[in-house]
Formats: structure tokens, sequence, C-alpha cells
């Protein structure tokens, strides 16, 4: 992907991810959306596994799979349909993704003048970068995937 459509692709993104809601607003019910959902329109978990095609004790599992996170999407998507809603799914960022891959950026360039000043306080020397120059770096690291290879997030996934 060339420079131009990433940013692009990123700025559209970006704009069509600002029109959901907070992922506050997601928060999964307790009990899970289907058992909340199936229950709030009283629909005994037999009736919600006949219109899936499965049995009672399967719709079941499937409740508690999906409590403990660990119910597919298929299966989420069907047990939606079977109660006349839709399955969404997103990954909702914590902030643009401009500024994530800003933050990235911002990592692997302090990472570098790290090692450099590492190595030119052996021979007292200081490495800084003019406003200019950081600037030119970062619309250089912009655009390459190169920016991802070198550093971690400060919080490791789960």
């Amino acid at each position: 992907m060339n420079q131009g459509s990433r940013i692009r692709e990123r700025r559209t993104l970006d704009n069509r991810l600002n029109k959901f809601p907070q992922k506050d607003e997601f928060t999964v019910p307790k009990r899970g959306w289907i058992k909340s959902i199936r229950e709030a329109l009283g629909m005994s978990a037999a009736d919600l596994g006949q219109r899936m095609g499965i049995s009672r004790q399967s719709v079941l599992t499937l409740e508690e799979s999906e409590s403990n996170g660990r119910a597919g999407m298929d299966s989420l998507k069907r047990a939606a349909e079977a109660m006349d809603c839709s399955f969404v799914y997103a990954f909702l960022p914590n902030s643009t993704l401009e500024n994530i891959l800003r933050q990235q950026i911002e990592r692997v360039i302090t990472q570098r003048l790290g090692d450099v000043s590492h190595s030119m306080g052996l021979e007292d020397q200081l490495a800084e970068l003019s406003d200019s120059t950081y600037e030119a770096l970062v619309k250089d690291l912009m655009n390459s995937p190169k920016v991802w290879h070198s550093i971690m997030p400060k919080h490791k996934p789960k």
C-alpha cells in the first residue's frame, strides 16, 4: 500500500470510528447479551434453541461460553438472528488511529535516541534533534511498517 492510500485509509477509518458510541456504552451485561436479551423477550432457552436448530442445553452452554468470553462469532451471530437482532463486531480504538501511530513513532524515536545517546555518551557527546529534524523523522516513520517491529506497547495484552 502506498503512502497516500495508507493515510487516506487511516483517516477514513478514523472518521467511521468517530461515529460509534464510546466503548463504555457497549459493556456486556454480566449474564451476557444472549441471556439478557432472551430473558427480556420472555423467550426460554428451549425456544431459542428451537429457533437456532440446537438443543436447550446447547443454548445454555452458549450463554455460559459468551459470559466467559469463549463463544464463537458464528454462534453469536446465529443467536442474534434467532432473536431478531443484529450481531455487531468492531474494534474501537482507545484513541484515533493517527494518535496510536504517532505514539508508536514517538516510542521508536525515543528508543533510537536512547541508543544513540548511549553510544555517544561514551564519547561525551549529546544526541539532540531539532524540531524540524524530529518532524521529518516522524513523517518518514508515519508510513513505514517497520515502526511496529521494534517497540512493544507499555502494557502487555491480556
